[in-house]
């Protein structure tokens, strides 16, 4: 491995230039051992008076970011970085990763140190730092101690808690933190002058053949001035394991002097670098935080994306136990699947399942034995009954509803209907934690740590992912547009056995799938398997009206099935189905056929009461649905349609393929205004 790799380097000191006000709380966290004396094999060449002097770089002409670009190698626009980094105060080297992605507006600095790993993250797109700390060898994600080792925070406002090292603003005065170039980044190439001084092949290239490249840097974000020496190896990388580049830096070594509010200090580093790549090929899992790692959040520039009122989608519940070691212990258990079926402007809710052994011993499905298979809950919020059908042995359960069913809110004397964001887990204090692929499908996860008040060793993270938008939802507006991927639950445990911890992790994941941000149709509800085999009466109602019925039927119907309940005001509208709509012999003739079931509890409305107060309406003309419809040539316009006096009929269940009667006379009164 390269941590392998970098021990067999020679020790000496290194240092990437960053917030300077960090040195002393980095000296004191991370370096124990003894002194190791400063060995350099540079040779301080003149450089004119500039470095000699080493005075403040605000009391002369500045130059280092604006003299003409370096006539050695092209750093590139990216990079990734490879190193062993010590300074000369620290007693411990460290090794250290620089991942530098200038297309897509990110970068991070990692740093491992005496059995700890360091990470900043910089996303300059969203103008945020992810910081995070972790021990190795074990991996950061399994270790319960560095589940709250983690914050994200203002890019403007970071100063890091762990490094001293990180990537400056390339415009400090500016309202946003524009990302350096990786000029800027390294202090070499661009507008930093540098000169080829000579060929080197000495102990401090190890022994590769290098040219040397020298420049005095006036480093603006350091506030400090040191001599820079950049080795360039290319003619003989000769080295067993693999480099990345033909033509890289081998070593770096810097010396100086820096200011922090007005005292100077000493600035001496190196870098030993076995890995440098330019331009190469970045993946986003090397700028996200470990998966199983928890984040609070200092900043509020992530909020959830848009929510629709309505929609249906399908989730699969899975289980698992994970040990110490990250393996599987008794492996994967699938818990349930379901779909379900929300409307904002509806008080009805759907599922359709197939229940793990929690759903069966829980609330409604309790009440029934025997379940064995798939089962489908209808509720009406304003209603106190659930219909329940059992497709193993085709039973229909009409049960009182349970407030702890997991559809409705749990709170409160009854059942009420479940908030969206509760039934997605995006209640509670949620931080944003990055971008990350979910089921093959990249999206964005926030993430919510609770440690057990009895025993800090128990902590439990939550975490939902989303998709932000589809490309068809971008292409079309500006707005993100909300697509749920994931919900998971992660309660992590450490069991104390005499001399050793025993650490078992117990996770619970709900995958989503088919999303659908549509209102479901009315049907979902009133054509339950349940409904259909309760006892009811049919009937046909006749209507008059331009447009065509099988053009206006999916839009006529839910407005006819509003008026209903505004004339009839049912104590639950499950009661009404309507079944279709069709033009048997006049185009302006239109006949609706629906049922009415008989009621569901004693002491309710009947149903020749619901007929009754529908007949007074129809016959005095006054029933008309108004609705946005279809004329004959497809176009979109305001209809009235008027129920035909007297064309009430209760019909037969058994010839309900029958044309009904159509002697009746159209009707006289033109209704200016739709009542329902």
């Amino acid at each position: 491995s390269l941590e392998i790799l970098s021990r067999r380097l020679s020790y000496s000191l290194v240092w990437f230039p960053g917030s300077a006000d960090m040195i002393t709380r980095m000296r004191c966290f991370t370096y124990v051992l003894l002194m190791i004396p400063l060995r350099t094999n540079a040779v301080i060449d003149d450089f004119e008076g500039k470095c000699a002097a080493l005075v403040h770089p605000w009391l002369r002409p500045r130059y280092g970011w604006f003299w003409p670009s370096t006539s050695g190698p092209s750093v590139g626009k990216s990079y990734i970085l490879k190193y062993e980094y010590q300074e000369f105060f620290a007693n411990q080297p460290a090794w250290v990763e620089e991942y530098f992605d200038r297309k897509k507006e990110r970068a991070k600095i990692k740093a491992v140190s005496l059995g700890v790993e360091f990470v900043d993250i910089y996303d300059f797109a969203a103008q945020t730092v992810t910081s995070y700390k972790a021990r190795k060898p074990s991996t950061s994600g399994w270790d319960p101690q560095t589940q709250d080792e983690c914050g994200i925070y203002d890019i403007k406002k970071f100063r890091s808690q762990y490094l001293h090292m990180g990537f400056p603003c390339a415009s400090k005065p500016s309202q946003t933190c524009k990302m350096p170039t990786a000029e800027q980044a390294l202090r070499y190439g661009g507008l930093y002058k540098y000169s080829l001084k000579r060929s080197v092949i000495d102990s401090s290239t190890r022994n590769i053949k290098s040219k040397l490249y020298t420049a005095c840097i006036e480093d603006e974000f350091l506030n400090g001035t040191y001599e820079s020496y950049y080795y360039w190896g290319g003619e003989d990388l000769s080295f067993p394991f693999p480099s990345g580049e033909k033509e890289m830096p081998v070593y770096v070594e810097q010396h100086g002097k820096y200011w922090s509010h007005t005292k100077e200090h000493d600035y001496r580093t190196t870098k030993n670098i076995p890995w440098y790549q330019k331009d190469p090929a970045f993946s986003d899992d090397m700028f996200q935080i470990p998966p199983s790692m928890h984040c609070h959040s200092y900043t509020k520039l992530h909020e959830f994306p848009a929510m629709p009122g309505s929609f249906s989608f399908t989730q699969e519940e899975i289980g698992f136990t994970l040990n110490s070691t990250g393996f599987l212990e008794g492996g994967f258990s699938p818990l349930s699947l379901k779909r379900i079926w929300y409307s904002n402007n509806l008080t009805y809710a759907r599922v359709d399942m197939k229940p793990s052994q929690k759903d069966k011993d829980g609330p409604i499905l309790n009440n029934v034995t025997g379940i064995n298979g798939h089962v489908s809950v209808v509720l009406d919020y304003t209603y106190d009954l659930a219909f329940l059908a059992h497709s193993a042995n085709d039973e229909c359960h009409i049960l009182p509803i349970d407030k702890n069913f997991f559809l409705c809110t749990g709170e409160g004397n009854k059942c009420e209907k479940i908030g969206r964001e509760k039934l997605f887990g995006m209640t509670g204090n949620l931080s944003y934690k990055g971008k990350y692929k979910e089921s093959g499908i990249e999206g964005e996860t926030w993430s919510r740590l609770e440690v057990e008040e009895n025993n800090s060793k128990i902590k439990s993270r939550h975490e939902v992912s989303f998709q932000a938008a589809t490309p068809e939802v971008e292409s079309k507006s500006a707005r993100k547009e909300f697509i749920p991927i994931r919900q998971g639950d992660y309660r992590d445990s450490v069991l104390q056995d005499q001399d050793k911890q025993e650490f078992k992790q117990e996770v619970r994941i709900i995958n989503y799938y088919e999303f659908n941000r549509t209102q479901p149709e009315l049907d979902v509800y009133v054509k339950h398997p349940c409904l259909q085999r309760y006892k009811s009466k049919l009937y046909t109602l006749e209507f008059d009206g331009p447009g065509l019925a099988e053009t206006n039927k999916a839009r006529f119907l839910p407005q006819l099935w509003k008026a209903i309940k505004n004339v009839c005001k049912p104590e639950t509208m499950l009661r009404i189905e309507l079944l279709d709509l069709r033009s048997p012999v006049w185009i302006s003739e239109k006949v609706t056929y629906m049922r009415i079931l008989d009621p569901f509890k004693t002491n309710e409305t009947d149903t020749d009461e619901f007929v009754s107060k529908i007949k007074k309406h129809v016959d005095d003309e006054t029933f008309a649905v108004c609705f946005i419809g279809l004329t004959k040539e497809l176009k979109e316009k305001e209809m009235q349609w008027i129920a035909t006096n007297f064309t009430l009929v209760d019909v037969n269940p058994e010839i309900v393929g029958t044309t009904p009667s159509t002697t009746t006379k159209k009707p006289t009164n033109k209704i200016e205004k739709c009542t329902f």
